[in-house]
C-alpha cells in the first residue's frame, strides 16, 4: 500500500512541476506563446477534409480525379472505382434506402431521374450555387437530375452519349454507294432508308449491321417516351415501344442484322468485316478502336437513321449524409467543368454536356482510326436536340423482358407470340 501511495504522489508531483515549468516558459517569452498558438492553428488548418467518391470505370477520367486532388490540397479525396451497371445501381439504392454508410460524392448514370424519388437523401446542389453555372450545360441533360419544378437538383451533368452511325467507308465504296459522312447522313433519314442502304452493302460485301437488340435500343433511345409515364403507369405495351420492336424484327427478318451473340463474337465480326455499319453512342469510339484494330482508317461516322438519340451519360451528386456539402459541391463543379470534360472526351470518348465548348479548337478530334475525320462536328449536332424520355427504377424489368423476346425472334421464334409473352411476363413482375 505504501509503495502504491508513494508512486501516486510522485506522479502527481511530476505533473505539477511540468505544468509550472510550462507556465514559466510561456510567461518568460511572449513571442513563443504566439508562435505556439500559430503552430496549433496551422496544424488544425492543415488537417484535410475527408471526401469519398464513388464512380465506375469510364464515368470520369482518372486524370481528372488526380487533377481534383491537386486543385484541392485541403481535401483528402478518396475515389473508389466500383463495378458498373446493375451492381452499381443496386449498391447505391441499397445505401439510400437502408441508410448505410455511403460516399460524400456519387456518380449516377442516365437512371438519375429514378433517384429523384430519394431527393431528400441528396444535397440540393441549387443551395450550393449550381444555378450560377446551369446555363453552361445542355438544358435537356440538366433537367434529368432536377425536380419538375426545378427547385431541387441532385446531380450535375458529366457527359452525354449522342448516337451516331458508324460505318466502313471501304465497304460502302465497294457497294457503289456514296460514302462521305454528309452523303450517308442524307441517305438514311429514316430506318427504312437505312435498311435499303444496308441491303445494298450486304449484297455487295456480305456485311450486316449490329444485332436485333441494337436496332431496338437505338430506336427507343430516339423516343420521348419509355416504359413508364410520369405518374408511374406502365406504357411499355403502347405503340412507341411496339413500333421499335417491329422495326427491329423487320431488320432481322430481312437478314440485315448480325446474329445475337456475346460481345467478343460481335467484336470479331466488326474486325473481320462481317459487321460494316452500326448505330452507337459516342463512347463506342473507344470500344470500336479496341474491337477492330485491323480496320484502322476505314471508318467514318454520320448522322444516324431516324433522328438523334441518347444512350447513357452520367452525373455527379452529393449525399445528404456528407458532413462537407460545400466542399463536395466544389469538387463536383471542378470535375464537370468544361475544360475537364474535354479531357475525358479526348481520353475515351465521353462527349461533354457543355455546348459552349463544342466549337472550341480544343474539341477538334481528328482521329486516324476514322480516316482523320473530325468526330466532334457530328457528335455536336447529335447532342443538341435529343428527346429525353422519363425514366423509372423499373425500366430494367421491361427492357430485359423485351430484349429477351427479340433474342428469341432472332432464334426464329414467332415475333407475335414472343411480344405477347414478354408483356405477360412484365405485367406479372410488376404486380408483385
Amino acid at each position: 500500500m505504501k509503495t502504491k501511495s508513494f508512486g501516486l504522489t510522485a506522479i502527481l508531483l511530476a505533473c505539477v512541476l511540468l505544468v509550472l515549468t510550462a507556465c514559466g516558459q510561456n510567461g518568460s517569452n511572449g513571442s513563443n506563446n504566439t508562435a505556439s498558438g500559430n503552430g496549433g492553428g496551422e496544424s488544425a488548418s492543415t488537417e484535410k477534409i475527408p471526401l469519398t467518391l464513388w464512380y465506375w470505370n469510364g464515368a470520369i477520367s482518372d486524370s481528372t480525379i488526380e487533377a481534383a486532388k491537386a486543385k484541392f490540397p485541403n481535401i483528402d479525396l478518396k475515389a473508389e472505382k466500383l463495378p458498373s451497371g446493375d451492381d452499381y445501381f443496386t449498391k447505391l439504392k441499397a445505401t439510400l434506402v437502408g441508410g448505410g454508410d455511403g460516399p460524400d460524392i456519387v456518380a449516377m448514370d442516365s437512371w438519375v431521374s429514378s433517384m429523384l424519388t430519394y431527393k431528400d437523401k441528396f444535397v440540393n446542389l441549387y443551395d450550393q450555387g449550381a444555378k450560377d453555372v446551369q446555363s453552361k450545360y445542355l438544358d435537356w441533360k440538366w433537367k434529368m437530375a432536377a425536380t419538375p419544378d426545378d427547385k431541387y437538383l441532385i446531380g450535375m451533368p458529366i457527359d452525354v452519349a449522342p448516337v451516331v452511325l458508324y460505318y466502313r467507308t471501304d465497304l460502302l465504296e465497294k457497294a457503289g454507294v456514296p460514302n462521305t459522312p454528309d452523303a450517308v447522313g442524307a441517305a438514311v433519314k429514316t430506318w427504312d432508308d437505312y435498311f435499303a442502304l444496308l441491303k445494298k452493302v450486304k449484297d455487295a460485301t456480305g456485311a450486316t449491321t449490329g444485332n436485333i437488340a441494337d436496332i431496338y435500343n437505338t430506336i427507343m433511345g430516339q423516343s420521348s417516351k419509355s416504359y413508364f409515364d410520369e405518374q408511374g403507369n406502365y406504357i411499355g405495351d403502347q405503340e412507341h415501344v411496339k413500333s421499335a420492336y417491329d422495326m427491329a424484327v423487320k431488320a432481322d427478318q430481312q437478314g440485315l442484322t448480325f446474329p445475337y451473340s456475346n460481345g467478343s463474337e460481335q467484336n470479331a465480326a466488326i474486325n473481320n468485316g462481317k459487321i460494316g455499319m452500326f448505330t452507337g453512342a459516342s463512347w463506342a469510339v473507344g470500344d470500336l478502336i479496341s474491337a477492330a484494330p485491323d480496320t484502322k482508317g476505314k471508318w467514318n461516322i454520320a448522322h444516324p437513321p431516324g433522328s438523334v438519340g441518347n444512350q447513357g451519360g452520367s452525373f455527379f451528386g452529393a449525399l445528404n449524409s456528407t458532413k462537407h456539402p460545400k466542399e463536395a459541391y466544389e469538387v463536383i463543379q471542378f470535375l464537370v467543368s468544361p475544360e475537364n470534360l474535354v479531357t475525358a472526351y479526348k481520353e475515351f470518348g465521353n462527349y461533354p454536356s457543355t455546348p459552349e465548348i463544342y466549337a472550341s479548337p480544343d474539341m477538334v478530334n481528328k482521329n486516324e482510326f476514322f480516316g482523320n475525320q473530325d468526330l466532334s462536328t457530328v457528335f455536336a449536332d447529335a447532342a443538341k436536340d435529343v428527346k429525353v424520355a422519363h425514366t423509372d427504377s423499373r425500366d430494367m424489368v421491361a427492357s430485359t423482358a423485351i430484349t429477351d423476346a427479340l433474342v428469341a425472334v432472332d432464334k426464329k421464334r414467332d415475333p407475335v407470340k414472343s411480344w405477347q409473352d414478354a408483356q405477360d411476363k412484365i405485367k406479372k413482375q410488376l404486380s408483385h
